[in-house]
């Protein structure tokens, strides 16, 4: 049994516990049990370590929107307008196999892969482009309001519009199918950009802001934050909006590669998982403790209850002849 595996059984263990401690009379009143609730109602987003494992020297000529890897090759969008493109790298290569720039009319956004076609945002034209992977326009879609970042998933498109809200796509014509509402630690979190998709979460960047957001792709909820202030100083990039943006997730080596507007680098960072650390035999052992837990408690907890007074709602209260307050 993996370390993993290990976690997920110790909570369920965690809430057997819970249950069980659940038939036994309520050792807190109702007021502390209402206020306990509240306090725990917000999910509290844990902060990631990561390790630069490499960064690949690029010219500085794109705004960078959005960044994808599909067959080892990374693809690459750039915003402004005049200077909007859509680029293609080597997975490890800043020079460029080819380039296409877009009209000067549109400023570029975000880029994802969907099947056969490269799909790039336009910021407020309402124009989605379509691309085959030899970089020819095969198509076009529309889609009202701003175009930010976008993502795919398996059978659905990922959109952000720089608000809190995330939409979720229709691949085909760009229909809105659902949306939800990104918070971090209960409070609405704004100006969400680039995406990146991966599994059930989705990795986003916000405007001016040196942090990675690791979003529940089913609530909304960030549920991790990655910070790369000491990366972003090092690009000096608080000048002209030159701001951390770019994510792509290299399934070849389940790192990501980052980077900027007008950065002079891709950057391939490693997440550190600290749940690595703990051992199987950690795991075996916290299973063992718990279900001795799971036994022992409720007898604990039924002694313990029956040798100490009523508190809280447990105490009847005193009541009149008529049901009043006994002298009301």
């Amino acid at each position: 049994m993996g370390a993993r595996d290990s976690i997920r059984l110790a909570l369920l263990l965690l809430s057997i516990i819970g249950l069980s401690q659940s038939l036994n009379p309520p050792m807190i009143s109702s007021f502390d049990e209402a206020e306990f609730r509240a306090s725990s109602s917000a999910i509290i987003a844990e902060e990631l370590d990561w390790t630069l494992v490499e960064s690949v020297p690029k010219d500085s000529l794109s705004f960078t929107q959005g960044l994808e890897i599909h067959d080892g090759l990374l693809y690459e969008s750039g915003g402004l307008y005049g200077h909007s493109s859509l680029r293609i790298f080597s997975l490890g290569s800043g020079t460029p196999l080819e380039t296409v720039n877009l009209s000067s009319d549109l400023f570029g956004e975000g880029l994802t892969i969907y099947d056969d076609e490269i799909i790039v945002l336009t910021w407020k034209s309402g124009r989605v482009l379509r691309y085959s992977f030899d970089l020819v326009q095969v198509n076009e879609s529309v889609i009202f309001g701003e175009g930010w970042g976008i993502c795919s998933t398996n059978n659905q498109l990922v959109t952000s519009d720089g608000s809190s809200r995330l939409t979720f796509r229709d691949p085909v014509d760009l229909v809105q199918v659902s949306n939800i509402e990104v918070t971090l630690n209960g409070e609405s979190l704004d100006q969400i950009n680039e995406l990146e998709c991966l599994g059930d979460k989705i990795y986003a960047n916000r405007w001016y802001d040196n942090r990675i957001f690791e979003i529940d792709m089913n609530t909304g909820i960030v549920n991790s934050v990655l910070d790369f202030t000491s990366l972003v100083d090092d690009q000096d990039s608080d000048a002209n909006g030159h701001v951390l943006n770019g994510i792509a997730f290299d399934p070849s080596s389940g790192d990501f590669w980052i980077t900027g507007k007008n950065w002079t680098d891709f950057h391939r960072v490693s997440i550190i998982d600290e749940n690595q650390n703990v051992s199987t035999f950690n795991g075996r052992f916290l299973i063992a403790f718990l279900v001795s837990s799971t036994l022992l408690l409720p007898l604990f907890g039924s002694v313990f209850f029956n040798i100490r007074e009523p508190k809280g709602i447990q105490a009847a209260p005193d009541v009149g002849r008529n049901g009043g307050a006994p002298h009301g």
